[in-house]
């Protein structure tokens, strides 16, 4: 496969899985304001979730501002709009590539995010119904990806940008649930929420049957290697995606990048040995730093980035 057709399904992925992730959150929190969270702070969420540019920063007054400059501003680069922007160009230039059902997925996923009626929604009227009706697409998408595309050379650079973006992703969520709680009365309702927003709830009422508490939530988003949306999961999915590619890669290039997830996953273990609720400090910029380092070398040895 070409470096540029494998850069480009790799990046499609990760921006699909980035609006996913924020699909999610913002659903998920908005219901939050609506029902425990009364005094919800929505400028933190627009600030955590929104550009680093000065020039795209914005205050916002309510809740439909937010949504507003989250979802569907088309100036604001980390938008969910130009997020699936990007996402239809990136398909577009491998389209011989990927099947014709999942380019008509992502094409319909970029049509309703256009309809006036989900502008309407969300300024006007109810954003959950918009939020419900975009998730679902993102959904279609990942289903008509398993269906209908082959096992080849680009399913997997497919998983390995979607596994490293929901790593991210996770690391991004969980700093911003804590900047959330330095005001909090009751720590225990932002837990509960951000398992809803990494669809975790269910799982953790399951697994850990004690009453919720930081410790295991922190546990299962981070550590527990049966939960889809954690970061020991996703590596080992990595990982295991990653060593298809062995057969086509130069093998000082693969032991490289297969070096460093190795690395990422024992360091996880090892946090893991040693958890408590305050690794966490330690772990987010440690990890992110480590995911930032192996994304530059990927894209250097695979994407052929100078």
């Amino acid at each position: 496969m070409l470096s540029r057709v494998a850069d480009s399904v790799f990046w499609m992925a990760r921006y699909l899985e980035r609006t996913d992730n924020l699909l999610r959150l913002l659903r998920t929190d908005y219901i939050a304001s609506q029902d425990e969270l009364l005094d919800y702070n929505w400028q933190l969420l627009a600030d955590s979730f929104g550009s680093d540019r000065p020039e795209q920063k914005i205050k916002v007054g309510n809740y439909r501002q937010a949504l507003h400059h989250l979802l569907l501003s088309r100036p604001h680069e980390c938008s969910v709009f130009t997020n699936i922007v990007r996402v239809r160009e990136n398909a577009r230039s491998v389209q011989d590539y990927i099947t014709k059902e999942l380019w008509q997925a992502l094409n319909d996923y970029y049509h309703h995010i256009l309809e006036p009626r989900t502008e309407d929604l969300i300024m006007n009227n109810d954003p959950v119904t918009a939020l419900d009706f975009l998730l679902r697409d993102s959904i279609i998408f990942y289903g008509t990806l398993d269906v209908t595309m082959n096992r080849g050379e680009g399913y997997t650079f497919l998983n390995l940008g979607k596994y490293m973006e929901r790593c991210l992703q996770n690391l991004e969520i969980v700093e911003f649930k804590r900047k959330q709680m330095v005001k909090a009365e009751v720590e225990t309702v932002h837990w509960k929420y951000l398992l809803y927003a990494l669809s975790g709830y269910e799982f953790h009422t399951k697994y850990y049957k004690n009453a919720l508490n930081a410790k295991e939530v922190i546990h299962q988003v981070l550590f527990n290697t049966q939960f889809p949306h954690s970061i020991s999961y996703s590596l080992e999915q990595m990982l295991r995606y990653f060593q298809r590619l062995a057969d086509f890669s130069q093998l000082q290039h693969f032991q490289e990048i297969e070096g460093l997830l190795q690395k990422l996953i024992q360091s996880m273990n090892t946090y893991q040995q040693e958890y408590n609720i305050s690794v966490i400090e330690k772990l987010i910029p440690d990890i992110r730093q480590q995911f930032n380092h192996l994304n530059a070398r990927l894209a250097m040895v695979y994407f052929g980035y100078s």
